[in-house]
């Protein structure tokens, strides 16, 4: 069962998301969501979609065309280094377009058993067999494709590129050594708080482990890192065209409003051109994760910018305790999440605006109140 907590007062937003901004009437020191590099409330993603707003109204109302999503996806193809892109309404249907293009490619999926929400539903679309495996482990998923699959048919393997909950990153390198031993088979990632954040140009979980090819596909949003809105399918032109005619998402349902797709483009293209973003947020990632350990929490060893603290005290009250400081980060009750632990932890989201003095800040906090 997922657990949300009510909102009140303290959580309303006041401000753009970003590394300080205001929230229940106070500025805070902002480690929660998934605006990594704080694009959001940049001037020029919000110039774009008032411009675009004032050029086109809120959109086509249906799948006219307008250059506004020409571009956008023009600039997806020049970021991840495809041929074409799919540009759906929101960052959960890209992986559901992805995979319901696909499905006449494999028999049966193998999907981590806590893959996102979207992940799921996108695999009970698609209507094929679907079998789980163990958390982040390649062995299992290995004994179940060899239990589950006939000779001669194709696996897809389905998993989230960074966990959205805990941060932690799926073993991709050792799922594709066991595809090897499968004809045809294939990996597709929902990696939406991958792209933007991991590789070495930011094109996500797939070029983290050197995995981008033809047997390899990522869907992903401009939502997240971006500081814009939609779900986005990086993809060879013959995928476009099936995403295109094989399922509704494409057809039946009405793109991103125009503004979101022009904030989006403006993001990218901000991201594309300024390369210390992602400096600066390994930079900071790598401060985070050594204080952390300072304190003597466990911390992969990834450039993932979010971070799961679990220790043996409320840790809805150190949540409370950091908000009177005003630094805020996110109470996730056990089993609160598509890939939450059964037990309640913080989430931290670590940006590439945060200064030092910031992280700094907040390692002193935990290190009072843990």
């Amino acid at each position: 069962m997922i657990v949300e907590e009510p909102l009140d007062a303290q959580d309303r937003m006041d401000s753009p998301i970003g590394a300080r901004m205001r929230i229940g009437g106070r500025d805070v020191d902002y480690f929660c969501g998934t605006s990594y590099h704080a694009l959001h409330g940049h001037p020029v993603v919000i110039e774009a979609a008032v411009q675009a707003l004032r050029t086109y109204g809120l959109g086509p109302a249906t799948r006219a065309d307008m250059p506004v999503y020409t571009e956008t996806e023009a600039l997806v193809c020049q970021h991840f280094g495809c041929d074409a892109a799919a540009y759906v309404a929101s960052g959960y249907l890209s992986i559901m377009a992805l995979l319901l293009a696909l499905r006449d490619d494999y028999d049966v999926a193998f999907a981590d058993e806590r893959s996102h929400f979207s992940v799921n539903d996108a695999l009970k679309c698609a209507e094929r067999p679907v079998v789980r495996f163990k958390h982040r482990d390649p062995q299992h998923l290995s004994e179940q494709m060899r239990r589950h699959l006939k000779p001669g048919q194709v696996p897809v393997v389905v998993s989230d590129g960074v966990f959205p909950s805990t941060g932690a990153l799926a073993p991709l390198d050792a799922y594709a050594d066991i595809l090897e031993a499968w004809p045809g088979g294939l990996l597709c990632i929902d990696d939406s708080h991958g792209v933007g954040v991991l590789g070495g140009t930011g094109r996500g979980t797939l070029e983290h482990f050197d995995l981008e090819g033809d047997r390899a596909f990522c869907a992903g949003t401009l939502s997240k890192a971006f500081g814009g809105f939609g779900g986005v399918v990086p993809a060879s032109r013959a995928l476009a065209e099936k995403i295109a005619t094989k399922g509704g998402v494409v057809a039946g349902a009405s793109p991103p409003p125009v503004p979101a797709a022009a904030a989006a483009g403006a993001g990218l293209r901000l991201f594309m051109e300024s390369p210390a973003m992602l400096q600066s947020l390994r930079a900071n990632v790598a401060h985070m994760r050594a204080g952390l350990a300072e304190l003597g929490l466990a911390v992969p060893q990834t450039p993932v910018p979010i971070f799961n603290v679990q220790a043996s005290v409320d840790l809805k009250q150190v949540s409370e305790k950091l908000r009177a400081r005003d630094i805020v980060v996110k109470h996730v009750s056990a089993g609160g999440y598509s890939d939450a632990p059964p037990v309640e932890t913080l989430r931290i989201a670590v940006f590439s605006s945060h200064t030092p003095e910031q992280i700094d800040g907040l390692l002193a906090g935990l290190a009072a109140y843990l």
